[in-house]
């Protein structure tokens, strides 16, 4: 097997000496010095299809009786609230993180449910279309791509960094600041994450709340395209839309407790407000308790 011929959703793991580990590859991890990652930028251009308008539209514009109507689902993992971390910003506003890899199949799916949260506080432009890598468990898992995205919000500003394939090595398409790559080191570790630390995708608000693998299980969107998928968002009773929307609830309570509760309508909706009870997400961290993930859904190991 190649290298990075398979994501297994535990790609990175930053040593103190700055290397990265990749996940599995015929049985041995494949350890690259951190220069070895270009960014896509520098290395050579990107082929991307743009997402169909209807379904940005879909996936973007959930209506609210959909949120509330979802509300909490018990097969949803609830993310990890912090208390006492520096807080995470960009430029002036609270920093919102993606980090992931685009053959991953855990990140597909919690795209879905990024992008739905993500639209209550902004609006996305030149989303693009991509699917999970078809040799991994979940294969072609239907999502967006951010390797042109972009992204405006009043209330926070958002950094999004892909892992991809790139002539046949691996490239990233934004590189990691500093901060970054502290709070991936810092956060998606075994202290927070004992069943599953170091994994893919990382979702970081402002170092408040962060999500450290799927939220809920990828196998939902098998055989589904994605305007399939998208709508659907717009039926509460959906299997698929409870898992998006209820990870897009609790995602939208984060991003609440992070940047003065507004919009006041959406903070303030039936579903966010269940979602952010449950999981002890609250506008200040004087709670002084840390909600520790147990179990998380991981990828399959690469074959031998």
């Amino acid at each position: 097997m190649k290298l990075l011929d398979r994501w297994d959703c535990q790609p990175l793991q930053f040593a103190s000496n700055m290397r990265i580990r990749l996940g599995a590859v015929s049985g041995s991890a494949a350890v690259l010095a951190m220069a070895s990652f270009a960014p896509a930028s520098s290395a050579g251009t990107v082929a991307g299809q743009a997402a169909p308008s209807a379904v940005v539209a879909a996936v973007s514009h959930v209506p609210a009786d959909v949120f509330n109507g979802v509300g909490r689902q018990p097969s949803v993992t609830p993310p990890v609230v912090l208390s006492g971390q520096a807080p995470l910003r960009f430029g002036t506003k609270p920093g919102v993180f993606f980090m992931s890899a685009e053959g991953c199949p855990l990140c597909a799916a919690e795209r879905w449910s990024f992008i739905v949260a993500t639209s209550r506080f902004g609006a996305w432009s030149h989303l693009g279309i991509a699917q999970s890598a078809s040799d991994d468990v979940d294969p072609n898992t239907q999502t967006f791509s951010f390797a042109r995205a972009t992204y405006s919000s009043p209330y926070v500003s958002m950094r999004t960094v892909e892992f991809t394939k790139l002539n046949g090595r691996a490239a990233v398409l934004h590189a990691l600041t500093a901060p970054e790559r502290k709070a991936y080191t810092t956060l998606d570790v075994a202290k927070y994450v004992p069943d599953n630390p170091g994994t893919f995708p990382f979702v970081d608000f402002a170092n408040a709340v962060f999500i450290a693998g799927a939220s809920y299980d990828p196998g939902q969107l098998q055989g589904l395209t994605r305007a399939q998928i998208a709508a659907d968002l717009a039926n509460p009773s959906s299997p698929v839309t409870k898992s998006i929307v209820a990870t897009g609830n609790y995602m939208t309570a984060a991003i609440c407790s992070v940047d003065g509760e507004r919009p006041s309508n959406v903070c303030g909706s039936g579903g966010v407000v269940q979602s952010a009870n449950f999981a002890k997400i609250t506008a200040s961290t004087t709670h002084g308790c840390t909600t520790q993930v147990t179990s998380k859904p991981s990828c399959a190991p690469a074959s031998p």
